[in-house]
């Protein structure tokens, strides 16, 4: 079956690793270090919880292994009609994620039905799990990067019932990667460490507009709250600090990506995914909640898997619109 499951995702594109499910005790105890070193706050991981603490399937038997999996995901484009004229606007990856999920879900189940074991989607520490196995390696930014991809992909984990570790392998196919592992002095896990080509580079650095990237070279982890991908994802007013400039994509950031020299051979020209006529912005732009949108609008917006941040798109869209010109052209601000 795992001989089948490589041949199948590699024919997709898709890049993987195969894990016993013992790796989740190892991955909680790096998250409760990060929490112990406060390099982690207390409550940004009680908001991200629930994507991060492994729980089984419902009927699902006893879970052996965890497949994650990098699947490609390119920024595209939205074109959006306001009064003033059009106005383009990218979407970075990651975002438009369900129908990559489901292609996984679909290969899974195809080989591991037959045999009589399941597979399902799972809440994990994904980034921390892409790393810990080897699949994917951080950079200064605390985006992960997968060789062939840059950080042009999507990552999801699926738990399954069969045990599909080969044997004399290690369970938790941690050991064998130099990402970090045990404090020969504290006996604890250590901080997972940047990709080797990060460390006389600071691109990232200097291209964040919110200052959120440490400068020294140790350590992976950024001011989450002071990026603006976060401040995008959340409802609100922009802070003071924040400068009109800053904003580069609808939802999400991408300043950093473009900035970073391991993306330089990922860059393609964006495709444009979506259209909204000037009614269709209209309504965006009043930043209801999605179930108060109409059926045909909401059904396009889930389409982009955008439907969940209903709340911001049109806030965003504006603040957005201070870098672009009316025939929809990106102006260059100082």
């Amino acid at each position: 079956m795992l001989a089948a499951i490589d041949r199948a995702f590699r024919e997709a594109g898709f890049h993987h690793r195969v894990v016993g499910v013992e790796v989740v005790q190892e991955l909680n105890e790096t998250l409760a270090m990060l929490l112990d070193r406060e390099l982690l706050s207390e409550s940004l991981y009680a908001e991200y919880a629930g994507s991060m603490q492994f729980a089984p399937p419902p009927g699902m038997g006893e879970v052996r292994s965890l497949v994650v999996v990098a699947t490609p995901s390119p920024p595209v484009k939205v074109l959006f009609h306001l009064g003033t004229g059009p106005v383009e606007a990218i979407i970075p990856p990651t975002y438009i994620s369900s129908a990559v999920r489901a292609r996984c879900q679909e290969l899974l189940s195809g080989i591991l039905g037959p045999a009589g074991f399941s597979a399902a989607r799972v809440p994990v520490p994904a980034k921390l799990l892409a790393v810990r196995t080897g699949l994917a390696e951080y950079g200064r930014n605390n985006i992960a990067y997968v060789i062939g991809l840059g950080s042009f992909f999507r990552l999801d984990t699926f738990a399954t019932d069969a045990d599909l570790i080969p044997a004399g392998e290690p369970r938790g196919g941690l050991s064998r990667f130099i990402v970090g592992g045990l404090d020969p002095v504290s006996g604890h896990w250590s901080a997972p460490r940047r990709m080797g080509s990060c460390s006389a580079c600071k691109a990232c650095y200097h291209a964040c507009p919110t200052g959120c990237i440490p400068h020294p070279w140790e350590g992976v982890v950024i001011d989450v709250k002071r990026c603006l991908t976060y401040l995008d994802e959340h409802e609100g007013e922009w802070p003071d600090w924040l400068g009109p400039a800053s904003h580069d994509s609808l939802v999400g950031c991408m300043r950093c990506q473009r900035a970073c020299p391991t993306n330089k051979h990922h860059f393609r020209r964006e495709a444009r995914v979506a259209e909204f006529d000037q009614a269709e912005t209209a309504l965006i732009l009043k930043n209801l909640p999605a179930e108060e949108l109409p059926a045909p609008l909401r059904a396009k917006l889930e389409q982009l898997d955008l439907d969940g941040y209903s709340t911001v798109l049109g806030r965003n869209l504006l603040a957005l619109t201070r870098n672009v010109n009316h025939e929809g052209r990106e102006v260059i601000l100082p």
